[in-house]
């Protein structure tokens, strides 16, 4: 699907779509340009390979996290691990609400966990492409607060790089990428590795990932194989309880009450693929995959334990070309997602064995009617099956999405877009402890402009979503379910990157968002975690010819502990950090140096409310900590 996309937003970008109202030739190469999904009509943020090296983040959470209008939780804050995101401000159902992808393919799970990011190394991604309030159509179910598409490198060269690094809380880590070309084949290695006995007790983690991807390009003919695979134990610290009798947090932050909890999981995901030139205005791309994800948990503190296994198995095939009617030219893509589901957990309160099938079809058509001004329009069809627990459990759902763009002369465009998106509960959601959970359904309207001029690039998004059937955590009656009356979301981000000099580069990204119940016994309420003000600046200069730094400043306002849905509790605390990190060169080899939380703040990303105990929990991060780091690169 992402590739589909590439190629119909390439020959836009062009600007030779109706020149002498000739059809362009398909490219069928796969193209890699970073300014392709900008030509959307989308609020679209791409972080291109500068970006990710000017930043001063160690994993992918923390790279996301900078992103006006999207929010990244650490929660035990070590490399990511059990990181949440949440686009366009949905709270603890951020992660349901946010689609992920890897090369334009699902991330995101079928249950309640997070989906899991560091099993891809920073190394390896080319760029990562942000829609926000969009993505139904062309990727489908969980599209609601919009779309985050990894893309891993798609061109190699010869090149390589080692690195180890060392910080605090003993943490002790290295990568190695290594890529190469001969004839027609092109292939690169990536690797990652960490250990740390973490911020707190009982927060060690162990984590290890590797990634590999092989391509051919023939004539008219690609062919490829990507391949990753982890394995990561984490220590679960648990979280600080602040009641009438005790504050945890603020007298033992590192402390823990689950001494003896943890979690271990392992992965791997086979991606083989190929795409072939039907002619030359339209091209044919099969997409399979095996993925297989195992997690062990084992909550001492509570007496009971789980072990779950997902395997799935995923067809997507899409057909794409480009046709004229009159002087419009069409990039259109048909396309159908098969994706097949085994789960098995074997758990101390039961055990279940599951089959899940979904089924989809989608078009969508991007519209070329002058230079300048753009129109596109999609639908997606999805059908879902669960099997294994009494009658089959069966989910549907249309989506819809559509916009159009105008560029005006220096580079300033206009957009406006629409989308009906779905999401189907997960298997957690249609548990026997739950009752019957509908598909939720989302209207999201945005409106926007972005600017480019030289090394600048900005974008400013508006978004408004009625949700209807939302389907959250009630603390009330325990359960999953849908809500009787709809949620609203609405907000503004601006996303704004500025080369000031040739050695001196400015981001300031920013949100301002607003989600509440409309109606029902929280009428009115603010939905749970979903900070009204977020704010991030960040600084790249190279100060020297061998020495470059990079500072970021991050605020996160207030917001309501997650299970507060009567809005009862006082509020979660905003926080402000800032981060320094310097670079030192010398031909291939470098020195980095980083401090982190330089003002020592104490803050945790995450809280929950017990309304029966009147008690909070939270979860603290890392106070001030460091990172250093010896590298070679060829």
């Amino acid at each position: 699907m992402q590739r589909s996309l590439v190629v119909a937003v390439s020959l836009l970008a062009s600007g030779q779509l109706l020149a002498a109202n000739e059809l362009q030739t398909v490219k069928v190469s796969g193209a890699t340009s970073t300014s392709l999904a900008r030509e959307l009509p989308v609020g679209a943020v791409i972080l291109d390979r500068h970006t990710l090296n000017s930043l001063p983040a160690s994993d992918l959470s923390e790279i996301l996290d900078t992103v006006g209008g999207l929010q990244a939780s650490q929660l035990y804050g070590i490399n990511g691990s059990g990181a949440s995101l949440d686009l366009l401000g949905f709270g603890a159902t951020g992660n349901q609400n946010t689609l992920i992808l890897l090369n334009g393919r699902r991330l995101s799970g079928i249950d309640l966990g997070s989906p899991n990011l560091t099993g891809i190394p920073l190394a390896a991604i080319e760029r990562i492409e942000i829609l926000p309030g969009a993505g139904a159509a062309l990727y489908g179910n969980g599209a609601t607060g919009g779309t985050i598409n990894i893309v891993t490198r798609q061109r190699y060269e010869q090149s390589a790089g080692l690195e180890v690094s060392s910080g605090s809380y003993n943490a002790l880590g290295g990568q190695f990428h290594a890529t190469g070309k001969r004839d027609r084949i092109s292939g690169a290695l990536a690797s990652q590795s960490l250990i740390s006995d973490g911020y707190r007790d009982n927060n060690d983690t162990r984590n290890h990932s590797v990634f590999g991807d092989l391509r051919y390009q023939g004539e008219g003919f690609q062919a490829y194989f990507t391949a990753t695979g982890e394995q990561q134990s984490l220590g679960l610290p648990g979280g600080r309880t602040i009641d009438a009798s005790q504050n945890q947090f603020r007298d033992d932050p590192q402390g823990t009450s689950t001494p003896l909890d943890e979690a271990e999981q392992d992965n791997y995901w086979l991606m083989p693929g190929i795409r072939i030139a039907l002619g030359d205005q339209s091209a044919l791309t099969l997409d399979v995959s095996r993925r297989r994800q195992h997690q062990d948990f084992d909550y001492v503190s509570s007496s009971s334990f789980g072990d779950t296994r997902v395997d799935s198995y995923s067809v997507t095939p899409k057909l794409e070309g480009q046709s004229a009617t009159g002087s419009a030219v069409h990039n259109w893509t048909l396309g159908v997602d098969l994706y097949e589901y085994d789960y098995r957990s074997i758990t101390s309160f039961g055990n279940r064995d599951l089959e899940q099938s979904q089924r989809a079809w989608y078009i969508h058509d991007l519209i070329s009617l002058t230079p300048k001004f753009s129109i596109s329009a999609g639908a997606r069809k999805l059908d879902s099956t669960l099997s294994g627990e009494g009658a089959n459990k069966d989910q549907d759902g249309e989506m819809y999405e559509g916009g159009l763009r105008y560029t005006f002369t220096g580079n300033l465009a206009l957009f406006a877009g629409a989308q009906r998106s779905v999401r189907i509960a997960n298997l957690d959601e249609l548990s026997p402890f739950n009752p019957p959970v509908d598909p939720q359904t989302g209207k999201t309207y945005t409106v926007g402009a972005s600017w480019s001029q030289g090394f600048q690039y900005s974008t400013l998004t508006l978004w408004r979503s009625e949700i209807d059937n939302e389907i959250l955590f009630d603390p009330a009656t325990f359960t999953n379910r849908n809500l009787d009356d709809p949620t609203v979301h609405k907000g503004i981000s601006i996303n704004s990157r500025w080369q000031v000099d040739k050695d001196l580069t400015f981001t300031a990204n920013a949100s301002a968002q607003q989600a509440r119940f409309d109606g029902g016994q929280y009428s009115g309420n603010d939905v749970p975690l979903v900070p009204e003000h977020t704010m991030a600046l960040i600084a790249d200069w190279q100060a020297l010819r061998w020495l470059s730094a990079q500072l970021s400043h991050r605020y996160v306002g207030d917001r309501h502990y997650d299970g507060d849905l009567a809005n009862q509790y006082t509020k979660l605390e905003h926080y402000r950090t800032t981060d320094l990190q310097l670079t030192a060169r010398y031909r291939g080899l470098y020195l980095r140096a980083g401090a982190y939380n330089l003002e020592n703040h104490q803050v945790a990303d995450y809280g929950n409310y017990n309304a029966t105990t009147n008690s909070a929990t939270l979860y603290p991060l890392p106070e001030r900590h460091y990172r250093i780091a010896v590298g070679f690169e060829l």
